[in-house]
């Protein structure tokens, strides 16, 4: 099965693990499994979205916790990061470096009161002349 050509395209990734903020303190090494676990999930979900290759694209990630307590959406991108390290992983662009991708962009959306909640994910083709 083949991506649709054209986008954006829309990805809805459960929460594999709690959520990494930046206001963690956490020993590094008790980190590492809940990363790896954000990552892989980003591959997992980008190869069952049979998401295309892409050169350039913007990537806009609505934040869906399981409840509504005060948060700030910034505070939770070493999520996105690792989520994007999974896409890179998957191959959906080169490179994560910002002349391949202009975002995440983090939002919050309604609450999820299933598991840890949930990203999703869109990502839109900004494919520049001469990158076809």
């Amino acid at each position: 099965m083949s991506a649709p050509t054209a986008g954006p395209w829309t990805v809805a990734i459960p929460a594999p693990a709690p959520w990494l903020s930046a206001n963690q303190r956490r020993d590094l090494r008790r980190q590492t499994p809940d990363r790896r676990a954000w990552r892989d999930a980003g591959l997992v979900h980008a190869k069952r979205a049979c998401l295309p290759r892409l050169q350039y694209a913007h990537l806009v990630a609505v934040l869906r916790f399981p409840d509504n307590r005060r948060r700030d959406a910034h505070n939770y991108y070493p999520t996105l990061k690792a989520l994007v390290d999974g896409l890179v992983d998957y191959g959906l662009l080169p490179d994560d470096s910002d002349s391949h991708l202009v975002g995440p962009d983090l939002r919050r959306g309604p609450a999820l009161k299933v598991g840890y909640g949930e990203v999703v994910l869109t990502v839109a083709d900004l494919a520049r002349e001469g990158d076809r």
